[in-house]
């Protein structure tokens, strides 16, 4: 996390102290103000690349003394400043964006998807008991408004990351799943009838790589390890990639078999995930930036990429699907299911390849961001690399895996198709 002075700008965007406090002072109904001790950290850093992520401690003063007010929330800046940090930080060879034509259409997309966060919260207000944050507000992006973009919502206490580098427990991962059935049922019991929630994000995003930097996009994870295994892994991976190049099918394979869509997450993984520092359990699922209609596996596919071995991910797969099925239809108001559990298992296996590719495109750069933190030791370095190689080279395998499997299947899907 990294400090900063108090200036009237907040963490390097056009949000101002002033600006959050009259926002965050109407939403909450109090005539109370910042006080002197008001402060910011960069809670974002090296982990989310759409937005700014501020803990903003308030510091009230002047409020009424029965007033119950947030010592500390949230404030998220639509921005792209962060991917381009990374980037830059990559060998230009190893680089995703390479134009300002492409980081231009990326700005676009990165207040596309503030908004969608915006309509994600607003519908998930409107119920209890769900693993999700609340927002205080939320301005959407609109270069008409005076109002820059900007969500300010409920700090999470006693919370903390799931860990990339470390492979999570069973139980973590069944609380998981639950609270993505509950969540799924929630936009089954009520429609989540957002136009942004219908929005192509996926084949936007591909938009923004040409195919032949996408086609060549994993050659650098030889140098993570130039063991044999890895080799035959990249060697056969980049034989399926054309077929996946713009591909889509995450948000539209509801429709081409004809399901009712269920909301979804898009991007459930481990950072996104706030666990009980003391206990590890669950406390909240966050960042709903890339909220998409489409099936329930999809979340569940990503959360377990990111967080188990691949042996783990291997002998719990049957398991967690079923939990997840059965919180969900537990939670459904007399609405039927979208499909059966085994339709749910078939799911997983059609999907895998395509979330798996997210991950292989993604993972590294959180493997190069977590092993080079100040202050590891030679020992834990190693360890924690020793888990995240598991983890990608384990779903570089089962992308082709499951991309030879899915060959054989039945349904015959378009990957990219209109949304």
């Amino acid at each position: 996390m990294s400090e900063y002075n108090l200036t009237d700008a907040i963490l390097e965007t056009p949000v101002t102290w002033g600006e959050l406090e009259e926002h965050l002072s109407a939403s909450l109904k109090t005539k109370a103000k910042f006080g002197a001790s008001r402060a910011v950290v960069d809670i974002g850093d090296g982990t989310g690349f759409a937005s700014r992520c501020a803990l903003i401690t308030c510091d009230w003063v002047g409020g009424e003394t029965d007033e119950k007010l947030p010592k500390r929330v949230i404030l998220k800046i639509p921005s792209i400043l962060p991917m381009r940090r990374v980037n830059e930080a990559l060998p230009k060879e190893e680089r995703m964006f390479d134009s300002e034509e492409a980081w231009a259409k990326l700005e676009g997309q990165v207040s596309e998807v503030h908004n969608t966060e915006i309509d994600t919260y607003k519908f998930f207000a409107e119920f209890e008991h769900l693993a999700v944050p609340k927002m205080f507000y939320g301005y959407p992006f609109d270069k008409e408004s005076k109002i820059n973009g900007q969500i300010c919502m409920e700090f999470v206490e006693n919370s903390a990351m799931m860990n990339f580098t470390e492979a999570a427990p069973l139980k973590q991962l069944k609380q998981i799943a639950r609270a993505l059935g509950k969540i799924q049922a929630a936009s089954i019991n009520k429609d989540a009838t957002s136009p942004q929630f219908s929005k192509d994000m996926f084949g936007d995003f591909a938009q923004t790589m040409p195919k032949e930097v996408y086609c060549n996009a994993f050659k650098p994870l030889i140098n993570f390890d130039p063991s044999p295994r890895m080799v035959k892994a990249i060697e056969e991976i980049e034989k399926v990639l054309p077929d996946y190049y713009g591909a889509n099918l995450p948000s539209t394979i509801h429709k081409q078999m004809k399901y009712r869509p269920v909301l979804l997450n898009g991007d459930a993984r481990t950072e996104n995930i706030l666990i009980d520092k003391d206990t590890g359990d669950l406390l909240a699922i966050i960042d709903w930036q890339c909220t998409h209609h489409g099936v329930g596996v999809e979340d569940l596919l990503r959360i377990q990429m990111y967080s188990q071995s691949a042996k783990d991910r291997h002998d719990t797969k049957d398991e967690l699907i079923e939990e997840l099925y059965n919180s969900m239809v537990e939670s459904l108001d007399g609405t039927s299911a979208p499909y059966t559990l085994e339709q749910l298992k078939e799911l997983y296996d059609l999907l895998f390849p395509h979330a798996g590719l997210f991950f292989a495109a993604t993972g590294p750069i959180l493997m190069k961001t977590n092993l080079t933190r100040p202050g590891l030791s030679d020992e834990e370095r190693a360890k924690q690399f020793a888990v995240q190689l598991d983890k990608l080279i384990g779903i570089l395998e089962d992308i082709v895996t499951y991309d030879k499997l899915n060959k054989q299947s039945k349904h015959k899907l378009e990957f990219r198709t209109k949304v």
